[in-house]
């Protein structure tokens, strides 16, 4: 007997799977059978039987379904899946709208169960980081919907308004581990124009059962300076108190620890306009690619600097991100010492505006971090981007600054458990500087783990070299390889550098095998459906 709601959530840090067991946990309260089953474990055949689906799921880097969410993702985008009339549906999709194809993967699910005669019980609600509140309101609202539509075997109506809606995130406050950095070493020359580090921290007793690929994330507060500064720019009180998480906190505290102000957003931008509707602003939201340029360089004093107005404190922080953890990918394998594990921490600063700007990591990390330290650190898995399971497959990984620390990862694991080739394009500005791990690698290729080495230094000449241009000149080779059965790496920088990378890809399809330039992006993305090209960019 079919049940008569069904509830499927697709995540890779575990929020989506939270927002679908409270939407669970309602509809049982109203007496509403219920079914609720992770993207990754649902027969997608089902769907023909079900009348009532709820959807939360997630969108993973530059528009890609969650790991948990590919099969059911393809699945509704295979021109064979029969029509869906008579299903009714809901999505919540959860996003960062830093990133340019944000909530894709529930926008895409959403259009297509429209065109296969699915009718939405509910509109597409679109969530950025701090997407509690809004998620809440999508359980009451759809569940309360459904309820009325199918026949509970009980029904307390009487009793709705004492349910609470109680999120149980992965994400809690207590959900971390304190990891004490045994090592902060500049990895990059004296000479150089960048610093990067690499940090060591001790994981002993913290359960993280990390590989090669994955994330471990660091809670890093903003700058006082930074805080100050905004506070004495909007004239507020650093002691008023705001609601945060239903507890009352000082402003200034808040703003260091709990909210976003190194990175904003489009959505940001709209939230704030609404409270300040500045001329100048107004204008600026008119073009898409004037926001776009103003979002990826500024911060939030540049913000309500540059379009100033009357804000209260309550209103502030109500147009604010949370503050999320900062990333990084893990630069050692387990295998060598599962007890602790190396990050690469790049620092972010540039001049913008007349001042220096910063990353929240960055001023967190480089000028307050110091070795014999604890810092608060969380684990984050990264399915889509971990050797294979065959260990005979060749590997082609493609990286640049500090997108070469999976990679160093990659090849001590490799050391370990296989014999098959791997090559390795790295680019960077100067080699005398910035060649990163530079012991680590040409120790690889000493002893033959590493059977290629190609680097792009691009300011060591006056024509810029960059890794694409490497691949171009070893696109036969690439080629074979890949007719072979190698899987391709790209970790880095996502505006740039991957779409150059993509681009010389294409070119090596279109002259090595003969393809056309509809032929290359099916290649392409054939190799992507066989996970033969996988990306982590940031």
């Amino acid at each position: 007997m079919e049940k008569a709601l069904y509830i499927l959530h697709g995540s890779r840090s575990g929020n989506s799977r939270a927002i679908a067991h409270l939407a669970r946990d309602y509809a049982e309260y109203l007496g509403i059978e219920t079914s609720i089953e992770s993207m990754q474990d649902f027969n997608p055949e089902k769907l023909k039987r079900i009348r009532n689906l709820l959807i939360a799921v997630s969108t993973h880097g530059e528009g890609d379904p969650p790991f948990q969410a590919e099969e059911f993702y393809n699945y509704l985008h295979n021109q064979e899946v029969p029509e869906l009339r008579g299903l009714n549906f809901s999505v919540l999709a959860l996003g960062d709208s830093s990133y340019k194809h944000f909530c894709k993967t529930g926008k895409d699910i959403a259009k297509r169960f429209k065109k296969l005669g699915a009718a939405p019980v509910y509109p597409l609600v679109e969530c950025d980081i701090d997407f509690e509140d809004s998620a809440r309101q999508w359980v009451r609202n759809t569940v309360d919907l459904i309820q009325k539509e199918v026949k509970p075997r009980v029904r307390p109506e009487n009793n709705r308004a004492n349910f609470v809606f109680d999120l149980k995130l992965d994400d809690a406050d207590d959900d971390y581990f304190r990891a004490m950095v045994l090592e902060k070493r500049l990895l990059t020359g004296r000479n150089s124009t960048k610093r990067i580090y690499n940090l060591r921290l001790d994981l002993k007793n913290s359960g993280f059962d990390y590989k090669p690929g994955d994330s471990i994330g660091i809670f890093c507060g903003n700058s006082r300076l930074l805080v100050d500064r905004i506070i004495r720019k909007l004239n507020f009180d650093p002691t008023h108190q705001v609601d945060v998480k239903g507890k009352k906190t000082l402003l200034k505290h808040a703003l260091v620890n709990e909210f976003e102000l190194t990175v904003i957003t489009t959505v940001v931008v709209q939230k704030y306009a609404r409270i300040v509707p500045n001329t100048d602003l107004l204008q600026l939201m008119e073009s898409k690619k004037a926001m776009k340029q103003y979002v990826e360089t500024r911060d939030i004093l540049d913000l309500i600097t540059d379009f100033p107005g009357v804000i209260s404190p309550e209103e502030f922080v109500s147009i604010l991100r949370k503050l999320a953890p900062r990333l990084y990918s893990v630069a050692s394998c387990e295998l060598s010492d599962r007890d602790q594990v190396d990050l690469a921490v790049g620092i972010i600063e540039y001049v913008e505006g007349g001042r220096i700007h910063q990353g929240v990591g960055s001023a967190f990390l480089s000028d307050i971090l110091e070795e014999g330290e604890k810092i608060p650190v969380t684990f984050e898995p990264n399915e889509k981007f971990r050797l294979p399971d065959d260990t005979d497959r060749a590997v082609i990984m493609i990286g640049t600054g500090t997108g070469v620390s999976p990679y160093r990862a990659f090849l001590q694991e490799r050391n370990l458990t296989s014999n098959a080739a791997n090559w390795l394009f790295f680019g960077e500005r100067n080699e005398a500087t910035d060649f990163l791990y530079r012991e680590d690698f040409l120790q690889f290729m000493e002893n033959g783990v590493l059977t290629r080495l190609d680097m792009a230094f691009s300011r060591d000449q006056e024509e810029r070299v960059y890794v694409s241009h490497k691949i171009n000149e070893n696109g036969k080779e690439v080629y074979r390889w890949l007719q072979d059965g190698a899987i391709v790496y790209l970790c880095g920088n996502k505006r740039t550098m991957a779409k150059d990378v993509r681009l010389a890809l294409l070119e090596v399809f279109r002259k090595e095998g003969g393809m056309s330039e509809d032929k290359s992006l099916d290649y392409l993305e054939q190799l992507k459906s066989e996970k033969r090209f996988r990306e982590d960019v940031y």
